[in-house]
């Protein structure tokens, strides 16, 4: 393994992980990391060649997003944690709260004066109201002299990093797009009924129908439907396929805010959000749509609907082209049909979108009460395990030789091939996998070229996070609550047909007179021209 130089400010330092990386690739406990690295060359470099030559203490508060309950194994056995102290000279001490107590524990050490030195924080309303209270640093000076982590994220992610016009944080770990919202087909059925795949809102409808009322599947009854979706136990429509139908439109449910024209736009109350719902209104008068739709709101359901083979178009994850997906059509359904997964289809205006990049809300944030000398340190720390290619495979696959190993050239993911024991033996590795990507292919481990080429082919298809994304809730809007729950049930009722779409505009009107819209509009005008989406 070459060693790695680390940009940091002005200087360059080479460290020396050559020793930690080459005795990875044994066996077993050995291979865990119990043979003792050897010591950084930074170590005992001059000061003036070497910023790192002082050791630091660093606390981590790491909220076990990958795996909370996996212990936090013995030092001389994390080689993560090695990598990690050896690239930037410091001692790491990594706290995991329990699963569900990660703010109770943060709140006490805080409270206690013992804030920890980089926190991971999952949403940005903590971040922004850590910062308001005086608990974070601001990050602004410093990102610029770490041009590959900047390189590493997106602007969109960055962006929301930022508040009051400062950058209070790196982002934290890659969301995951173009994979649960894949648009499935019954292929069989197509050509059975001597149809082409469907590229237009008008041409999916007509699939849809033909597949519910021309005996698809050949047993000379009627009981097969074109569409099947649902809602969540809230009634909220931006998730399980309801809302792929409203992005051929251009629209999403609520919280989905775009800005034309220096003005924000609503889109679950824009005139093409009634477009969308005559559009799917209209196949529920068709009877297109699976009855049953009204209680799919798990995960899990939506999956039996599949696996039965009695649908013809679903909204499903990327994931059910697997094998074991596959086997569990066979069980539950006798067969296994030949789905593909297509592009989302091309609306009246030209939108051709599977879903929209997922807000990054996650992020790490350091502690006000670090001095410069550990800010840097830290952001060092982010950028080394961000951007180092020979270190990746060891962050988001785990231990060289066990759950990963060499072939062909190229890293090789073998967690999925381990044993139970195996898995629980080194659980602990998942604590580090933050710096995964969210497009690596073998990091998921996908065993079907199918999935492969579907989860690459929708990426095409993922339009950009927009600006309503980044928005806080008001804390002073009283109504906010009852006006989400209102339109979430009205929504529901113009595209059930229980609500007629001409009275639209009576809905607007309730939503000013009874919900205080124009409040909502106020505080999200605020924080968009806050933000420098509005001028």
């Amino acid at each position: 393994m070459q060693k790695r130089k680390i940009l940091f400010p002005m200087l360059a330092a080479t460290v020396g992980l050559g020793a930690v990386l080459a005795g990875c690739g044994g066996k077993d406990k050995e291979d865990a990391g119990a043979k003792t690295p050897a010591a950084s060359s930074g170590a005992s470099a001059s000061p003036a060649a070497n910023p790192f030559a002082t050791k630091l203490k660093i606390t981590m508060f790491n909220q076990g997003t990958f795996n909370a309950a996996a212990p936090i194994p013995p030092k001389e056995e994390d080689v993560q944690r090695q990598m990690m102290e050896k690239a930037v000279n410091i001692d790491l001490n990594m706290i995991i709260p329990q699963a569900g107590q990660a703010t109770t524990k943060l709140n006490t050490l805080i409270a206690g004066g013992d804030t920890p030195d980089m926190i991971f924080l999952k949403n940005r309303t903590d971040l922004a109201q850590y910062y308001d209270q005086g608990i974070l640093a601001d990050l602004t000076p410093y990102l610029d002299q770490f041009p590959n982590l900047k390189k590493r994220f997106t602007a969109e992610s960055w962006d929301a990093m930022k508040y009051k016009g400062k950058t209070l944080a790196v982002p934290g770990y890659d969301n995951v797009n173009g994979m649960i919202n894949s648009i499935y087909i019954r292929n069989d059925w197509l050509k059975k009924l001597n149809l082409k795949v469907p590229t237009t809102p008008d041409e999916l409808f007509e699939v849809m129908k033909a597949f519910t009322e021309k005996d698809p599947d050949g047993n000379g009854k009627q009981d097969t439907y074109g569409f099947i979706a649902g809602m969540n136990k809230e009634g909220v429509l931006n998730t399980y396929g309801f809302d792929t139908l409203m992005w051929m439109f251009g629209v999403n449910p609520p919280g989905a805010i775009d800005v034309k024209d220096n003005q924000p736009v609503y889109l679950f109350l824009d005139s093409r959000m009634k477009e969308a719902l005559a559009y799917i209104n209209k196949m529920m008068e068709a009877k297109v749509v699976d009855p049953d739709w009204v209680t799919m709101n798990t995960s899990d359901l939506l999956d039996q609907k599949l696996y039965k083979g009695k649908v013809g178009v679903m909204v499903r994850d990327a994931r059910r082209m697997e094998p074991d997906a596959q086997q569990k059509m066979q069980e539950v359904g006798g067969e296994v049909p030949e789905w593909i997964i297509v592009p989302p289809m091309k609306g009246p205006r030209g939108d051709q979108i599977l879903e929209r990049k997922t807000y990054q809300s996650n992020s790490w944030a350091i502690s006000a009460k670090a001095d410069k000398e550990k800010i840097i340190r830290i952001l060092s720390l982010l950028d080394y395990m961000f951007t180092d290619e020979e270190a990746y495979p060891y962050f988001a696959y785990g231990l060289k030789g066990i759950q990963w190993d060499m072939v062909d050239g190229k890293p090789k993911n073998k967690t999925p091939d381990l044993t139970k024991e195996q898995k629980d033996k080194y659980a602990w590795s998942d604590h580090y996998k933050f710096p995964r990507r969210g497009d690596d292919v073998e990091y998921f481990s996908f065993k079907s070229p199918k999935t492969i080429e579907a989860f690459q082919n929708n990426q095409k298809y993922v339009a950009p996070t927009l600006p309503g994304a980044g928005l806080t809730a008001d804390p002073n809007d009283t109504k906010s609550a009852e006006r989400v729950r209102y339109i979430n049930e009205m929504l529901v009722k113009f595209m059930s047909g229980k609500e007629p779409l001409t009275n639209w505009d009576a809905f607007i009107q309730t939503l000013e007179s009874k919900f205080d819209l124009q409040k909502y509009k106020d505080s999200v005008t605020a924080q968009l021209k806050e933000l420098g989406y509005i001028k």
